[in-house]
């Protein structure tokens, strides 16, 4: 079992980075727009749509380990981009290489554990093996978060861009001394395969599933959109700064507002996580609604922090619950097209709310979008009390 302890770091290696959601206001201080991050946003979500089922294939059909390690090569080089940001294109470029590593990652690396813990007899430890992987990534990222803050404030968001890159970099050789066991290839043939992978993400408990995912995960990323911007400006006026006074700070309200709460979140457990996931749906666009009406950097904050450990509890249980409905020979195919309607969704989101931004302003956009995903958030909360409670009810 000592590959277990490598891939428990892998996996918390995969999620550090030096950057963070600044990045935001590093684009922006290279001249871009509102609109042209989320129109990149939206054109690597697209890639997302076209990249992640042949990503996926090669992961059922050649091997978990090998599709994880071509991700680990590409995310580097995409990070590397970043120090040379002078257009929209080079961010386009960026975004697309980013979504194309993280595709051929995202689909395998949840297959791989799970296959090496069913090889070992291990399958029925997996949540909570996975929970105590998810906690260590969460303590790994908020470090590497918080740092990165301070070092872009103190020496240039390219210090941080490069840390990161050598980070990922790392990331190869740890992969590479992994094992991969319990991975058998499907007989069928790649178009067969793809096929039988769509009818079963069409399957109503998995279908109904997603879309009810979608509706919180549109939802948090409404809230976090353009959030550093916002709350930096507000910040910088209590604080009588500028944004770029604000960057350190930023960087420890990131991890306040995303990791704590996610932390948090896996980690409860019984009634406490099924009142959380319960309230997650309506909860997260309310806190977007009241993070505008309240301009007050600390309720901002406790806003951000309430949505984070709402989305959390309902992430991680969905998760769980999603690999158990899932076959084994079209998991990481499955767990990819998954990935694709989501980021095709996801997509056609941003270049509205970008734009939109531009157009009313970052407040009013916000609390427009919020109100729209609060009505849809009630109506997911009737159906699975009620006519869909078969589809959308799951063990919390």
């Amino acid at each position: 079992m000592e590959w277990l302890g490598r891939f428990k770091l892998l996996f918390a290696l995969t999620y550090a980075g030096f950057l963070g959601n600044i990045a935001v206001i590093y684009y922006l201080s290279r001249g871009l727009s509102y609109g042209e991050i989320g129109l990149a946003t939206a054109v690597a979500g697209l890639g997302f749509f076209l990249f992640e089922v042949p990503t996926g294939v090669i992961g059922d059909k050649v091997s978990r380990k090998t599709s994880v390690l071509i991700g680990f090569i590409i995310m580097p080089f995409s990070t590397s981009l970043l120090l040379f940001l002078r257009s929209f294109w080079v961010l386009l470029l960026h975004e697309l290489l980013g979504t194309l590593g993280a595709s051929f990652v995202s689909g395998s690396i949840q297959a791989w554990l799970f296959d090496n813990l069913r090889a070992e007899g291990m399958e029925g430890q997996f949540r909570e093996i996975w929970r105590s992987i998810q906690k260590l990534a969460l303590i790994v990222s908020s470090a590497t978060t918080v740092a990165g803050g301070f070092i872009a404030q103190f020496f240039g968001f390219e210090v941080a861009i490069a840390l990161t890159a050598v980070l990922q970099v790392f990331l190869i050789p740890l992969a590479f001394s992994i094992p991969e066991m319990g991975f058998s290839k499907p007989e069928l043939s790649y178009t067969l395969h793809l096929l039988s992978s769509w009818r079963e993400l069409r399957k109503p408990e998995i279908s109904w599933l997603i879309a009810y995912l979608l509706s919180v995960t549109l939802a948090l990323g409404q809230f976090r959109k353009f959030f550093e911007p916002y709350l930096g400006d507000i910040l910088a006026a209590y604080l009588g700064t500028t944004i770029m006074g604000t960057l350190g700070i930023l960087g420890l309200v990131e991890v306040l507002v995303r990791t704590v709460p996610r932390y948090m979140g896996i980690a409860l457990r019984g009634r406490a996580g099924r009142i959380l996931h319960g309230l997650a749906p309506v909860g997260i666009p309310l806190a977007t609604v009241l993070s505008v009406l309240y301009h007050n950097p600390l309720i901002i904050v406790l806003l951000g922090v309430a949505a984070s450990l709402l989305a959390s509890a309902f992430t991680f249980n969905f998760s769980v619950e999603f690999q158990k409905r899932v076959s084994s020979e079209k998991r990481a195919t499955v767990v990819s097209l998954r990935n694709m309607v989501l980021a095709f969704a996801t997509s056609a989101f941003y270049v509205v709310y970008g734009f939109a931004t531009d157009s009313l302003g970052l407040s009013r956009a916000r609390l427009l979008f919020a109100l729209g995903f609060l009505v849809v958030g009630g109506l997911f909360k009737f159906l699975s009390a009620g006519p869909l409670r078969g589809y959308l009810g799951f063990e919390a």
